[in-house]
């Protein structure tokens, strides 16, 4: 298995792809997912080349500190933020471990690659924290097993109204042991 960078090498194989998420499913199959305004996205492989197992798409954005004095609302901008914005295994792969025997799983070793591609844009760009919007199944995945935490209440980002129904995560770059 091999991570790529997505281009429309593999647009074909990615028709075929599906994490039993119609939105996620959308973003990989449409020209979004090749679009850098949209983010970087990549690709893992099978053995054979013939089937995306997973992918993620990394962009940047800002977060924000509020705070309410009296009747007014302030931002404050905490900085920089690498955002995941899609993270996805194929239903194939799916709860399926990728080193038998032990609880690190498909989703986790794409995670692991995410995290190292951010820390290698860290040293480009400069930034604090990572940020995902995850959905209820994928919860545990970041939060439980990667030790990403809840947003704080002071902690804010203009969100879409789908991405309401999500938990949105941070984890501080410097927890990560890539550099």
């Amino acid at each position: 298995m091999k991570f790529v960078k997505f281009t429309e090498k593999y647009q074909s194989l990615a028709q075929s792809f599906d994490c039993e998420n119609f939105v996620i499913n959308n973003f990989l199959k449409s020209s979004d997912a090749l679009d850098p305004n949209q983010g970087i996205t990549y690709i893992l492989l099978d053995d054979e080349e013939t089937q995306i197992v997973g992918f993620y798409n990394i962009g940047m954005t800002r977060i924000d500190q509020t705070q309410i004095v009296e009747k007014d609302t302030y931002y404050y901008p905490m900085g920089g933020w690498a955002v995941i914005n899609y993270l996805a295994v194929t239903k194939d792969y799916k709860h399926h471990q990728y080193i038998p025997g032990e609880k690190y799983y498909y989703g986790d070793y794409i995670l692991n690659d995410c995290e190292e591609k951010i820390c290698e844009l860290r040293k480009k760009i400069g930034f604090s924290f990572i940020m995902i919007s995850s959905t209820e199944e994928g919860y545990h995945l970041y939060h439980d097993r990667n030790f990403y935490d809840d947003f704080e209440d002071d902690m804010s980002i203009f969100l879409k109204e789908s991405d309401k129904k999500g938990h949105l995560l941070y984890k501080w770059v410097d927890d990560l042991e890539f550099e």
